[in-house]
């Protein structure tokens, strides 16, 4: 996979028309992805990474006819979708957009560090009940994407692609595999990084 350090031999092997799984994935690389910041509605765009990422898994996911495509609105996660879905239906969801950083969007970690310490000190001791000013918690989040999942997952008939976001896919992740919800950082995700849940 373009941009990552491990590159699996033949990884559409694991991938068939055969289970009604929830194929789970993280939008690919964006620009300026370096500089460490808080991103959640700021709209950046893939860079050529990422939109190598997408082209990768649209020759991986070639023999797969996913039920739907789901989308976040942000754009990063809609190009995602249009380079590697083209010809299968794609539906935007709002409910899986990122989450809803406030205030502290687009804002690098440094610089929250030395002008809002308070605040970036209690985040990090409740960081799923915390709230950026003007922002939504983690404990927001999953309450907005559950609801998606759980209708999701009772009219499952075919494979269904969610294209969404780190911050969706942890904690969502999370009520997967039955975690603390404020442990969801110990869940890695990559850009252009697949998760399957299921067969359901």
């Amino acid at each position: 996979m373009p941009g990552s350090k491990r590159l699996q031999a033949n990884p559409s092997r694991q991938f068939s028309n055969s289970h009604n799984c929830i194929f789970l994935l993280r939008h690919g690389q964006i620009q300026d992805h370096e500089t460490k910041r808080f991103i959640g509605r700021t709209d950046i765009p893939l860079d050529e990474t990422g939109r190598a990422q997408a082209r990768a898994w649209e020759k991986n996911f070639s023999h797969i006819c996913f039920n739907k495509i789901y989308t976040s609105s942000l754009s990063r996660c809609r190009d995602t979708a249009d380079i590697l879905g083209q010809g299968q239906e794609i539906c935007i969801d709002p409910r899986l957009n990122e989450i809803d950083l406030g205030t502290w969007d687009g804002k690098s970690f440094e610089h929250i560090k030395k002008t809002e310490p308070l605040l970036f000190q209690k985040r990090g001791e409740r960081i799923l009940t915390f709230r950026p000013p003007k922002g939504e918690s983690f404990n927001d989040l999953l309450n907005r994407v559950s609801p998606f999942f759980e209708t999701l997952e009772k009219g499952l008939k075919a494979p269904t692609l969610v294209i969404t976001h780190s911050g969706v896919i942890r904690v969502i992740l999370c009520r997967y595999l039955g975690m603390d919800p404020g442990q969801l950082f110990e869940i890695k995700s990559a850009y252009g990084q697949l998760f399957l849940l299921g067969p359901v």
